[in-house]
């Protein structure tokens, strides 16, 4: 039997984690010739997917790094590609400065390729085989870049080596990576091979769900089998649980395996013996996380959770492998990491694991064993969902800004399971009164929705659940009491509560009092359970007392997320609500007899803007999937038969809500009428000279606008006046008098405020942006300005500035309004969609867009006649704590500088609720 010694330096994972006590490597990389700097040069810590370029200036940084000794890669076209080795210390920030230097002379693709000949392509063959492994998984693996390589004439006899000055660039489609390897050392021999080099792995990105599960599933396999997992679970003492049975050599027994038969069993207690583990792994002295593992002898390995077609004995079908350790001992971290594999001589099924089959060190060697050994039960698959709210109650008019945070039965599930969470407001009457889709990324959902100041009623419910929740019933739904008031009312004084104690989270002021507008930093700090700082996500509001006055809360994230419990016996087959991964529309085509029926279906999206080529079964139905839009999207479908004419109408199903169940005994504060508004009033700011006059006689055909008669009216070619045709926002408020553009603090991107605007109560202090009549859409932090900026000047016609509050509009029009109307708009024109023949038009919606709270500058403006009552004084769901578990914010005060109520919100990285509501600024 062959023996190899494998001087690999990637044949075993590493699970990076992000310490209390990570590290950074930065550095400057540049031309050792000329001395300049290298931008976009390629740097990764060796065998990960941990990576980076530098930048303009050839500089780069790598963080999070795992204490220890590691081997930093470099790789840049036209250079000789480079490692070099760093200690990196708890904490630590080491610095990696490499001068690269250039090919001597550098040969394109085409030179290389011709100079390739029958005889290098039977070496590339061997190559392959002997570098990529001749497996089913090396099957489905290749070097993209073959003619990289130099096969050049060994000095030993019957040895075969190869070189590459270029990295060699490799696609593994059965693990799903990209790796760059940069060849260092490659040779073979009859007794023994080396392999050396650096590797950078690029994860790749699934087409299909089915694809993205089958790499998982593939990698956790490899994973199982290998050897990081066999002496992690030798550390535990659960090898023979994870499937590997060692055995030894028997003294006195046969010294030679080809003295054996074939036979396992008669070879059992004669030539060979269980391998007693006890007493085999010590800690290692003065090394924390660090074993030392006895293997003395020559160690026979069978895997007995493995299948192979090339089997060592016939009553064993398994993998069956060889190891024997120079001076008998294994040096491995606590996940199973060899410390010494130069000392490791792998013969057998393990040694036939070449490149193809290697993982990634900070592959998540813990979330493989969780999957592997994952019963598809409803217990691990549970999902529960928890919101937080900027505030405790509103009033009608208002925004709702909140943050969805999910809890798994199993944390390793979570990429399987929902991507989209519904939201609800719900009158007590049971009627469902607004409805908006958010999508879930990485277990957190963030929104925000306008309240209508139209709502009859004051008591409602907010409710958020997923279509996977369904299946688990009611009470997963996350359900809290909603009061809504009018702005005549307000809460009575003895509704206010005193604070909950805090639950792992501390906050320090800056200050111990505050005047008006005046700047506030807070530094939060979250803890774990055991007091010790904890990473985490939160979420922060922070209102003014003396409009939003502290109130008894129904739930908290804490008991909101505890998962129930449920018999591990209750399985999968019973559920008949799928996983919502994105959105979709179901429909489906009928005849003119209404009776269902196949068809080619045609779908325009937005006008025209795009299409979808569909075909409804023999059932009538077809699905609309993968969607991810935002907003409303116009939908027209045209049915077809075969030979491509009009034929039958298209329906829409409606996704089916979950039944409504609401709670019994729920708790609203008690309220009382006042004569003043909670909203400040604002007095109209015209301008006599520029209001334009409404025409005395209007054609009666005329559409008139919601806004009624503009301030101002600027024409498309006074825009292209000003010089700025480029900037339409500077060139706006050139020409609109009061119109201002600042910066919205640390983000730095610009907003706008119109003289005579309201102070908003919902946080934004910017006008809407219209475009031809519709409101535009926003997704994600977009600002007015940069709604401005996404439209052509050369195709506007004229601009409509209102400057007053819009009552029309609710709580969008309190800061005015910009409306752009384009060439050739039409305001009478016929709808396209509607003009089709055949066509069956809707509109539906996709993902409510977030809009961020408007961010208060009183540094970088402070109008002393504005009014400034904001009852949210500061809302942001992104923040991520540092790995000390903290994290600072700062936001102004508003005109009344009273006392502040502070709520946070959070999940440590252990998942563990995180709550604590403060008052600052007391009086």
């Amino acid at each position: 039997m062959k023996s190899v010694i494998s001087i690999i330096f990637l044949l075993f994972g590493i699970q990076f984690l992000v310490l209390a006590q990570s590290g950074t490597i930065t550095g400057i990389v540049k031309d050792a010739e000329t001395g300049e700097t290298l931008p976009f040069c390629n740097v990764f810590v060796n065998n990960t997917t941990i990576a980076t370029v530098t930048d303009m200036n050839g500089e780069y940084t790598l963080e999070n790094l795992e204490p220890g000794s590691l081997e930093i890669g470099f790789s840049f076209i036209g250079y000789i590609a480079e490692t070099k080795k760093v200690t990196l210390n708890p904490g630590g920030i080491s610095t990696v400065n490499l001068n690269m230097e250039p090919f001597a002379q550098e040969l394109s693709d085409v030179e290389i390729k011709a100079s390739r000949d029958k005889s290098w392509e039977r070496d590339l063959r061997k190559f392959e085989n002997l570098f990529l492994g001749n497996d089913d998984v090396a099957s489905k693996s290749s070097i993209e870049n073959p003619w990289v390589i130099d096969f050049p004439e060994s000095e030993e006899k019957n040895t075969f080596v190869a070189s590459a000055d270029i990295p060699l660039e490799i696609t593994n489609n059965y693990l799903g990576y990209k790796i760059t390897f940069n060849l260092q050392d490659f040779f073979d021999s009859p007794t023994n091979y080396r392999i050396a080099g650096a590797a950078r792995f690029e994860e790749m990105i699934p087409e299909t769900e089915d694809q993205r599960s089958t790499w998982e599933n593939n990698r956790a396999e490899v994973y199982q089998k290998s050897p990081m997992n066999m002496f992690r679970a030798m550390i535990t003492g659960d090898q023979e649980k994870e499937g590997f049975f060692l055995y030894g050599d028997k003294a006195g027994g046969s010294p030679s395996m080809n003295m054996r038969s074939d036979i396992f069993a008669n070879e059992l207690g004669k030539s060979v013996v269980p391998y007693q583990p006890d007493n085999l792994v010590t800690p290692a002295p003065n090394k924390p996380e660090e074993y030392l593992i006895t293997m003395k002898g020559r160690i026979e390995i069978h895997y007995q959770k493995g299948y192979s077609q090339v089997n060592t004995y016939k009553d064993a079908p398994y993998p069956v492998s060889w190891l024997e350790v120079n001076k008998g001992i294994v040096r491995v971290k606590e996940n199973g990491m060899v410390l010494n594999p130069q000392d490791l001589v792998f013969s057998g099924d393990m040694d036939r694991k070449r490149i193809s089959t290697l993982l990634p060190l900070d592959y998540d060697a813990e979330k493989a064993i969780q999957l592997q050994n994952l019963d598809r039960t409803a217990a691990n698959f549970q999902e529960k969902v928890y919101l937080h709210t900027d505030k405790p109650y509103y009033y009608a008019g208002n925004q709702i800004y909140l943050k969805a945070y999910f809890n798994y039965g199993n944390p390793y599930l979570r990429d399987q399971l929902s991507k989209v969470l519904h939201v609800e407001v719900i009158n007590q009457n049971r009627d469902i009164v607004l409805e908006k889709k958010l999508p879930v990324r990485d277990g957190f959902a963030v929104g925000n929705f306008y309240l209508p100041d139209t709502l009859s009623q004051e008591n409602y419910f907010l409710r958020a659940y997923t279509n996977w929740q369904k299946n688990y019933g009611p009470n997963h739904y996350f359900v809290e009491p909603l009061s809504i008031l009018n702005p005549f009312q307000r809460i009575v004084e003895f509704e206010a509560r005193p604070l909950p104690d805090p639950k792992g989270i501390s906050l320090k002021a800056d200050k111990e009092s505050y005047g008006k507008r005046e700047k506030v930093t807070l530094t939060i700090k979250t803890l774990s359970d055991k007091q010790m700082p904890l990473a985490s996500n939160l979420s922060v509001a922070v209102l003014d007392q003396s409009q939003i006055v502290p109130i008894e809360t129904a739930s908290d994230i804490q008991s909101s997320l505890k998962l129930e419990t449920i018999p591990e016996t209750i399985g999968l087959d019973r559920f008949s609500y799928p996983v919502q991964k994105s959105l979709s529309q179901e429909g489906f085509v009928v005849d003119d007899k209404g009776k269902p029926t196949s068809s080619l279906v045609t779908a325009f999206v937005n006008d025209f803007q795009g299409m979808v080529d569909l075909e409804s079964n023999r059932d009538g139905e077809f699905t609309m999937e993968e969607m991810d839009f935002y907003g409303p999207m116009k939908l027209a479908f045209q049915p077809t038969d075969k030979k491509g004419n009009p034929a039958g109408t298209v329906k829409l199903i409606d996704e089916l809500k979950a039944p409504v169940t609401l709670p019994t005994n729920a708790y609203f504060p008690k309220k009382e009428t006042v004569s003043t508004s909670i909203y400040p009033k604002v007095e109209e700011q015209l301008d006599d000279e520029n209001l334009v006059e409404e025409e005395k006689e209007e054609a009666k055909d005329e559409k008139k606008a919601i806004y009624g008669t503009p301030n101002y009216i600027v024409p498309g070619d006074k825009l292209m006046a000003t010089g700025n045709s480029v900037d339409l926002v500077n060139s706006l408020a050139g020409n609109v008098p009061g119109m201002r553009v600042t910066l919205a603090g640390a983000s730095g991107q610009q907003q706008i405020r119109l003289r005579g605007g309201g102070a908003s109560v919902g946080g934004s202090l910017e006008p809407i942006v219209m475009v031809n009549g519709g409101i535009m859409v926003q997704t994600g932090a977009t600002t007015a300005a940069d709604n401005l900026r996404s439209i052509n000047v050369n195709d506007i016609e004229r601009v409509e500035v209102v400057t007053r509050t819009v009552s029309m509009l609710g709580d969008q029009g309190r800061n005015g309004v910009i409306a752009v109307y384009l060439k050739e708009y039409d305001p009478n024109a016929v709808d396209q969609l509607l003009a089709g023949k055949g066509l069956n038009t809707f509109t539906i919606d996709g993902y409510a867009s977030y809009n961020p709270i408007y961010e208060v500058d009183y540094s970088q403006e402070n109008d002393p006649e504005s009014i400034d009552q904001r009852q949210t004084l500061y809302w942001n769901p992104y923040l991520v704590t540092d790995e000390n578990g903290t994290v600072t914010i700062t936001f102004y005060t508003n005109d009344n500088a009273g006392p502040m109520t502070v709520s946070v919100k959070g999940l440590g990285v252990n998942y563990q609720g995180l709550s604590g509501t403060f008052t600052i600024n007391a009086k």
